[in-house]
C-alpha cells in the first residue's frame, strides 16, 4: 500500500475520532468531526508553507555556469541513458546550451566529447557548492 492511499484513511480516522471526542466533551459530533478534519489537513498546509523556504535554502537545481539560468529555466532533456534506473537525468541551459546531468547530490556538466566534469554537489542538508574539476567522482578508480 502506498502512502498516498493512507492519507484519505487518516482523514476518515481523524473525523471519526473528532466526532467521538466532540460528543464526549459536549461540543457535538459535527464540531468534533470538523476539528478532526482540520487536524488531518494541518500537515498538508505545513508542507505547503515550508516548501518555499526549503527551496530558497537549496534550489532543486543550481545556477548554470553562465550565471543566467536558475532552476526554473532549465530544459528537461530526459534520462541520461534509456536503460538506466539510478535516477540521473539531463538538463539543458536555454541561454548557453550547456548540458548537465543531475545524479542524487551531484550536478555534472556534460562536455561535447562526452566527458563528465563535476560542477556542483551538496550534502544531505547543505546548499549547492562548487566541486573542483580535479576531484574524482565516487565511481572513478584511483590512479
Amino acid at each position: 500500500m502506498k502512502i498516498k492511499h493512507l492519507y484519505p484513511i487518516a482523514f476518515v480516522i481523524c473525523a471519526i475520532i473528532g466526532a467521538i471526542v466532540g460528543k464526549t466533551t459536549g461540543y457535538g459530533a459535527l464540531r468534533g468531526m470538523t476539528d478532526g478534519i482540520i487536524i488531518a489537513a494541518l500537515p498538508l498546509f505545513l508542507i505547503i508553507l515550508i516548501y518555499p523556504v526549503l527551496t530558497a535554502w537549496r534550489p532543486v537545481l543550481p545556477v548554470c555556469r553562465c550565471g543566467k539560468s536558475r532552476a526554473r529555466n532549465y530544459l528537461y532533456i530526459g534520462p541520461a541513458d534509456a536503460a538506466q534506473t539510478d535516477g540521473s537525468v539531463r538538463f539543458k541551459c536555454p541561454t548557453c546550451g550547456r548540458i548537465y546531468e543531475k545524479d542524487h547530490n551531484r550536478f555534472n556538466e556534460l562536455m561535447p566529447d562526452g566527458k563528465m566534469v563535476p560542477y556542483m554537489s551538496h550534502s544531505k542538508w547543505g546548499r549547492w557548492r562548487q566541486t573542483p574539476a580535479s576531484q574524482p567522482s565516487p565511481g572513478d578508480a584511483a590512479s
